[in-house]
């Protein structure tokens, strides 16, 4: 394969990122996605889950939570809610573009992985029912 090719993990990374804005406001990267997620409880059970992974790091739950690690911060809050579709925020301020993408990509872990967790409840649920 040629040297400027890119690598399976650099593709992965275009992925994740491929819906997520990415600016840059001196001295910060700016990173923002949107989702929609189901249910309230949905969301409450993401937050315990990220709340979890950076326990270690300042926290503020006053809207939604915000999180400030070495190199910035990110937040997570509700935009619109709805009884069956709620709109969240996720944004992330870096000082360096490597540490946001770093940080964008637990936190779309974490969320991927609990989608799969629930999924996977859902479909267990069904088998017994």
């Amino acid at each position: 394969m040629p040297m400027n090719w890119p690598t399976d993990s650099f593709l992965k990374l275009i992925l994740l990122f491929k819906k997520m804005n990415i600016s840059f406001e001196d001295p910060f990267y700016i990173f923002i996605k949107y989702e929609n997620i189901k249910t309230i409880e949905i969301y409450n059970q993401f937050l315990n889950w990220i709340k979890g992974e950076f326990d270690l790091y300042q926290m503020e739950e006053l809207d939604g939570l915000k999180v400030y690690y070495l190199n910035g911060w990110f937040s997570i809050t509700v935009l619109s809610e709805r009884e069956l579709d709620l709109n969240i925020v996720i944004k992330i301020k870096s000082k360096t573009l490597n540490g946001g993408m770093e940080i964008a990509a637990q936190i779309k872990t974490i969320y991927v992985h609990l989608n799969q967790v629930l999924e996977n409840t859902s479909k267990s649920r069904d088998y017994l029912s």
